[in-house]
C-alpha cells in the first residue's frame, strides 16, 4: 500500500513537472515571439524612417539641381548680355573711326581744291620769276601740312578706338568672369541609406 501511494505521489510529481516544463516552454517560446516581433517592428521602423530620410534627401537634391540649373541659365544669359555690349562697343568705335576717314577724305579734298585754286590765282596774275615758284611751293607746303593733319586726326581716332575696344575687352571678360565665379558648385547626388531604399524607384 505504501509503494502504491509512494508511486501514485511520484506520477503526479511527474505530471506537475513534465507540466512545468511544457508551461515553461511555452511560456519562453512566447518570449522569443515577442522580442522576434519587437525586433521586427524595430527594423520596420527603421526602414520607415530611413526611407523618409532618403525621400527628403532626394527632394532637396531635386530642389538644389532645378536651382543650379536657374542659375546656370541666368548666367548664360547674362554673358549673352555682355557680349552683346561688347559688340555695341566695337560697332560703336568703328563707326567712330569711319565717320573720322570721312571728314578727313572730305576735308582733304577741300585742302586739294584749295591749293589748286591758290596755284591757279598765283599763275593767273601772270607774274613771273622766282618768288612765283615760292608761292607755288608754299601752296604745295600748306597743303602737305593739312593733309598730314587730317591724316593724324585719322590714326588718333584708330588709336581711341582700339583703346576703347581692349578696355571694353577687359571689362566684358571681368564681367563675365565674376559671373562665373558666383556660380554654385555642381550638385552632388545624396547618399541614400540602403534601409529606406524600398519603395523609392
Amino acid at each position: 500500500m505504501a509503494t502504491g501511494l509512494q508511486m501514485a505521489s511520484l506520477a503526479i510529481s511527474a505530471a506537475g513537472t513534465g507540466f512545468g516544463i511544457i508551461q515553461a516552454q511555452q511560456q519562453a517560446n512566447m518570449q522569443a515571439a515577442q522580442a522576434q516581433q519587437q525586433i521586427d517592428m524595430a527594423a520596420q521602423q527603421r526602414a520607415q524612417q530611413a526611407q523618409m530620410a532618403n525621400r527628403q534627401a532626394l527632394l532637396q537634391q531635386q530642389g538644389a539641381a532645378k536651382a543650379e540649373q536657374q542659375q546656370k541659365l541666368a548666367y548664360y544669359k547674362n554673358v549673352d548680355n555682355i557680349n552683346a555690349g561688347l559688340n555695341r562697343t566695337f560697332v560703336a568705335e568703328q563707326a567712330k573711326v569711319k565717320e573720322a576717314r570721312d571728314k578727313a577724305a572730305f576735308k582733304s579734298q577741300a585742302i586739294l581744291a584749295k591749293s589748286i585754286g591758290t596755284q591757279g590765282s598765283i599763275l593767273a596774275a601772270g607774274q613771273s620769276g622766282q618768288s612765283v615758284g615760292l608761292m607755288s611751293l608754299d601752296a604745295d607746303r600748306q597743303a602737305g601740312f593739312a593733309t598730314a593733319q587730317q591724316e593724324a586726326s585719322i590714326r588718333s581716332a584708330e588709336l581711341q578706338g582700339q583703346i576703347s575696344m581692349d578696355v571694353a575687352t577687359d571689362q566684358a571678360k571681368s564681367a563675365t568672369n565674376r559671373a562665373f565665379s558666383q556660380l554654385s558648385a555642381p550638385t552632388q547626388a545624396p547618399v541614400l541609406d540602403p534601409y529606406g531604399m524600398q519603395g523609392l524607384v
